[in-house]
């Protein structure tokens, strides 16, 4: 059975769509459709099997499920399947990343529109602070696949900044063609639907929360600094 030579994990709201936007077009990489989820649910491994059977010899089969973030033991799973694949982490200012959450959340009705930001973080609605919490999901990760081998970290940032450096650091990681480019590598995929703006009292509280997490973050990266970080 064909199962998946590539994950993208998470996180949710950091630039996933617009990286399975660029991935599918490459000739070397089989995606039938975006969030499989399967780790979470009760399927069959002969569902996920199904889900690649159109791949060629030549191509890698990719699963881009940022939902695979927000639960925790779910590594074990994948790695149990999957003990091959190589896994990605793209991340992005966890602050940022829950309040657009939120919108998403609201406007699609997962969580109620009436519901201030703070109160459906605090609450952790929809996993929405988990899904921050980066440093103890990596480390769970990072027990099976290792950092730096077999999982990789990159940054929302740089989709933003340096789109084209980024999918060719990535497709190196993944061990794909890194000459081949896509049609419009700054194209802008699943923009927020809402206008709302982030207080900056909320902003303080959110990022005090995470900070911890961060400090983390850097230690297991073993870098100074985050690109979130404002000196």
């Amino acid at each position: 059975m064909r199962l998946a030579d590539f994950i993208c994990a998470g996180a949710q709201k950091a630039g996933t769509t617009w990286l399975y936007a660029q991935l599918r077009e490459h000739p070397q990489v089989y995606m039938r459709t975006k969030e499989l989820n399967f780790f979470y649910r009760d399927l069959p491994t002969t569902w996920y099997a199904e889900q690649f059977a159109g791949a060629s010899a030549g191509q890698a089969c990719g699963d881009i499920s940022p939902n695979y973030a927000a639960f925790a033991g779910l590594a074990e799973s994948i790695y149990q399947t999957c003990p091959e694949a190589r896994v990605i982490h793209v991340l992005r200012n966890p602050v940022e990343r829950a309040f657009s959450q939120w919108k998403m959340a609201r406007h699609i009705g997962n969580i109620p529109a009436a519901m201030p930001f703070l109160e459906a973080f605090h609450g952790n609605l929809q996993k929405m602070r988990r899904r921050g919490e980066y440093a103890p999901i990596l480390r769970e990760y990072a027990r099976h696949y290792p950092l730096g081998q077999r999982l990789a970290v990159f940054w929302y940032d740089d989709i933003r900044s340096r789109p084209a450096e980024l999918l060719r650091d990535l497709m190196a990681f993944l061990g794909i063609d890194t000459n081949w480019r896509p049609n419009d590598v700054r194209s802008v995929v699943g923009q927020s639907p809402s206008p709302a703006i982030l207080a900056a009292a909320d902003a303080a509280e959110v990022a005090a929360y995470y900070a911890p997490f961060d400090r983390e973050l850097c230690d297991l990266l073993r870098v100074k600094s985050l690109p979130w970080f404002t000196s």
